[in-house]
């Protein structure tokens, strides 16, 4: 069954499935590297170095010893948008935002690297 966890203050969308050995969750790559991504990013905010070369598994070990230090859970960093959107777009994205339970910023963010990714590859 699909589902959205929150790893680490992102929001990843993942498979679970339970069987005979238990629950597992499955991630897609795509959602892998978006949550790499934000983890490269955000860490530095508490106090752990994370650089393009550090691996997924180096990564998650950083944020879970991040979040054990905090008294509650890591979170996306909020910037504001250096410039303004067309009404029926910002309404249209805070919309889609309001759906996901996240920001609109942190929404554009996500398209944008969705598309960085699509891109790349």
């Amino acid at each position: 069954m699909k589902y959205t966890i929150n790893l680490f203050g992102y929001n990843v969308d993942c498979k679970m499935s339970i069987g005979s050995e238990g629950l597992s969750i499955e991630i897609p790559e795509e959602n892998q590297n978006a949550l790499r991504q934000y983890l490269i990013r955000v860490l530095p905010k508490y106090g752990r170095t994370a650089t393009n070369d550090s691996s997924l598994e180096t990564l998650i070990e950083l944020a879970i010893d991040a979040e054990n230090t905090l008294d509650g859970h890591m979170v996306e960093p909020k910037l504001k948008l250096p410039y303004e959107f067309q009404p029926e777009i910002k309404e249209k994205l805070i919309k889609a935002a309001a759906l996901q339970d996240i920001s609109a910023t942190q929404l554009l963010i996500r398209i944008i690297e969705k598309k960085y990714q699509e891109v790349m590859e």
